[in-house]
């Protein structure tokens, strides 16, 4: 087994093509969580040990990245953060394996204009239902 280098790894966000998707030009970065909301099922007669299980799953993805224009993937981005509702497909690739790809929300998007230093961005997106793809241990 290799360990992963997650220079290997993009986001990528679809277009206005039906099989469109553009990379997001000068990312550094992502963090990807996956959370559920814990549900106690116990009850009098469990005694002193407790019933656990967990709920819905929420799927969370933070960018972030260096400016590089002209660049179609971070343009859609910004344009579908400014729609009502702000949807869109995202996916999450390594060369030619879809690790993940599925409807997302899309917030919080930000940049930073430094003085010395590149301009960068941030932003968030949270699933909007299931994935169509939900695989990051795909290998081909």
């Amino acid at each position: 087994m290799a360990t992963e280098r997650g220079a290997d790894w993009r986001i990528e966000v679809k277009g206005t093509g039906a099989e469109e998707f553009h990379p997001i030009g000068g990312e550094i970065s992502f963090d990807w969580s996956r959370s559920s909301n814990e549900i106690d099922e116990s009850t009098k007669d469990d005694g002193q040990y407790g019933s656990t299980s967990y709920g819905q799953q929420k799927i969370s993805i933070r960018a972030n990245g260096n400016v590089k224009l002209p660049d179609p993937g971070l343009s859609r981005i910004a344009a579908v953060s400014k729609t009502s509702p702000p949807e869109t497909v995202v996916r999450i690739v390594k060369g030619e394996i879809v690790k993940f790809e599925g409807p997302v929300a899309v917030g919080n998007f930000s940049t930073t204009h430094p003085k010395d230093g590149p301009v960068t961005y941030t932003f968030d997106m949270a699933n909007k239902g299931a994935p169509t793809v939900d695989d990051f241990g795909a290998a081909a």
